[in-house]
């Protein structure tokens, strides 16, 4: 069997999004929950965020596929320094294209829109605002076959985030003008899948570098986070992923999350 003949019947089995021509519409939802901890010195706090997707997304022909997505999130924070507390809900919708272009190489173009509710209320101010980001990106994943069981892949992936914070005025009276920021950061990765009967383990590790810091007056302009899952076919249209996850080298930061996903091919 040749290499690229291994690529695609692994491809195929790993990545979900690839169906047969009789079936080319894939349907996922998703949970996931993570946990914070930012230990700033001057602004310690936890929080904890649930996040639910639902996404489509079609085979169009041997080489390209389409998808959107929406998601809802539920976050809290615990500021220990400051005594108080914030609320944030968040609703996104997104689209993606990707494209096989050559042996083992994929190329995807994703788009994504967020609205954001926010409410803190620390021990002499109260405040609600709204805001909503827009992000962009653009990555390249190059699957390799290792044996007719094992895949690994490498990614590279460019984002680009611009978000905007409504203006309000705090329970105290003081008004506070809306901002504008935005963030470009790099992710370069790695991942190895292992095909055990039903079962597929993976691992990955991916650095991401942005052109300032991730979080303000944190210094963490780069860092690595780490995940394991393994995904478990049920039949040949449905299968179910467990994933869990945390960072490296992330300053002044710990934090973990963990997911369960379904996909069902139709």
């Amino acid at each position: 069997m040749s290499i690229k003949k291994i690529a695609i019947i692994l491809f195929a089995t790993i990545n979900t999004n690839a169906v047969a021509e009789e079936k080319p519409w894939t349907i996922s939802t998703g949970l996931s929950y993570r946990d914070s901890n930012f230990n700033l010195p001057t602004n310690k706090n936890s929080s904890e965020y649930w996040s639910t997707n639902l996404s489509l997304s079609r085979k169009m022909n041997d080489v390209t596929w389409v998808g959107g997505s929406i998601a809802y999130n539920e976050g809290n924070v615990r500021y220990k320094t400051l005594s108080g507390r914030g609320d944030t809900d968040t609703t996104s919708i997104g689209a993606f294209v990707t494209r096989n272009v050559s042996w083992g190489l994929y190329v995807t173009g994703a788009l994504n829109y967020g609205k954001l509710d926010i409410s803190n209320k620390f021990t002499s101010t109260k405040f609600d605002t709204d805001a909503d980001y827009t992000s962009a990106s653009l990555g390249l994943t190059q699957y390799i076959p290792l044996s007719q069981n094992l895949m690994s892949s490498l990614n590279a992936r460019y984002t680009h985030i611009s978000s905007n914070v409504d203006s309000f005025v705090t329970n105290a009276g003081s008004a506070v003008g809306s901002s504008d920021s935005s963030l470009n950061f790099v992710t370069l990765g790695g991942r190895l899948d292992y095909k055990l009967q039903n079962w597929t383990p993976y691992v990955r590790l991916d650095w991401h570098k942005a052109s300032r810091e991730f979080i303000q007056n944190t210094g963490d302009e780069d860092y690595f986070n780490y995940g394991l899952g393994a995904n478990y076919a049920v039949n040949t249209e449905t299968t179910i992923g467990f994933s869990l996850d945390s960072v490296l080298e992330k300053r002044y930061a710990n934090e973990t999350s963990i997911g369960i996903n379904l996909s069902h091919r139709f």
